[in-house]
């Protein structure tokens, strides 16, 4: 027996733990079932064990839009109500009842707009020396 757990002891010390589950995502061709239990195959791995709330709190946490703003505002405190919730929302989403949210790209698209310097128009510096006109002083 002393084999066993000096050979597997590095299964105790890389167990997941609370934290561990805000990194977990539903996977693009998943069920909500699924990945219902699969999260719940890990939380299971937890000690001390998790309470139900503490459950649907970290679970919800790992949803998307719309997802997470139903459960959220549901007021199950059962592991399986919760799943139960996001499986009515999954077939609301997919009736089109449910919208998804747009993702919006954010950062530069496309080229940079250049416009004429000469012209009043900023295009860009002619060289790294200079500088923007500033009117001089003179006594």
């Amino acid at each position: 027996m002393d084999v066993f757990v000096k050979k597997y002891k590095y299964n105790m010390d890389i167990a997941p733990d609370r934290t561990s589950f805000s990194n977990l995502e539903k996977r693009d061709k998943e069920s909500i079932r699924e990945y219902a239990q699969r999260w719940r195959d890990l939380a299971a791995q937890i000690h001390p064990p998790l309470l139900d709330k503490e459950m649907v709190t970290l679970f919800a946490n790992t949803l998307k839009a719309p997802y997470y703003e139903h459960v959220m505002g549901s007021s199950t405190q059962q592991f399986t109500g919760a799943v139960t919730v996001v499986e009515r929302i999954e077939q609301g989403v997919k009736s089109g009842k449910i919208p998804m949210p747009t993702v919006e790209k954010k950062g530069f698209e496309g080229k940079r707009k250049e416009v004429d310097h000469v012209e009043g128009n900023y295009r860009g510096r002619k060289n790294p020396f200079q500088n923007y006109h500033t009117p001089s002083y003179s006594p």
